[in-house]
């Protein structure tokens, strides 16, 4: 079966070592890199110049008073992805503080916010008039983007299954189990087709995935979904 999926490049061990050198520093050479990190110089710059040609890092030349100019790095503001982060938790504090302040009703109405600006995003992804595949993958290209590892293949008879194998929001979700439910009619409206789940992190399973198929226009009862289950990977 046939899988579309968008690749990224990540930084591995020793480029991670590099880019926590170079965030602990005021910018390092390639030989004090090497240094730090214990590899060597040759290895190091090639290291430097994939994370620079992937705008984690960028150099200047600085001019020594003896010798030649030496490239000196430091790490651009994509790098900061790579660096731990804990908004996560402080989101699900303030909503756990909203509901105590205000009730649930009030982070309910602040989730279909937030899901309406999503929708946004996603339409700017697709063609609505564009045939359903090209919808399917237009926003699976988009849920990828923003950090859903998402992916998508053909189920049989013209249907599609997105798979999504992390949710950018799992904390909030475990907390406010409503936004999956707006994840699924947003998938709805913006693909203008039937959408189904069939898998779901919150119930234990290791992805995220919905059955997507036309609309259809006799308003006959949905296909069954269990059957999806069984061809996913």
């Amino acid at each position: 079966m046939t899988r579309h999926t968008a690749r990224r490049k990540e930084p591995g061990s020793t480029r991670g070592k590099v880019l926590e050198a170079l965030k602990k520093s005021d910018g390092l050479t390639a030989d004090q890199l090497a240094d730090v990190i214990g590899v060597t110089s040759m290895a190091v710059r090639k290291h430097l110049a994939a994370l620079e040609r992937d705008g984690y890092i960028e150099a200047t030349i600085s001019r020594r008073s003896v010798g030649r100019p030496a490239h000196v790095y430091r790490v651009c503001p994509r790098a900061e992805g790579v660096f731990p982060k804990h908004y996560d938790s402080i989101v699900s504090e303030i909503l756990e503080d909203l509901v105590e302040l205000d009730g649930v009703e009030k982070v309910e109405a602040l989730l279909a916010r937030r899901g309406e600006r999503t929708k946004r995003v996603l339409r700017r992804y697709i063609d609505p008039e564009a045939p359903l595949h090209e919808r399917v993958a237009g926003l699976t290209r988009a849920m990828d983007e923003i950090g859903y590892l998402a992916c998508w293949e053909p189920f049989d008879g013209g249907r599609y299954i997105i798979k999504l194998y992390n949710c950018a929001i799992d904390l909030v979700a475990e907390q406010f189990p409503a936004v999956c439910r707006h994840e699924a009619d947003m998938f709805r409206e913006v693909l203008d087709a039937e959408v189904e789940r069939s898998c779901h992190m919150l119930t234990g399973d290791h992805m995220c995935s919905y059955l997507v198929q036309e609309r259809d226009p006799a308003a006959a009862p949905r296909i069954p979904l269990m059957a999806a289950k069984t061809s996913e990977s």
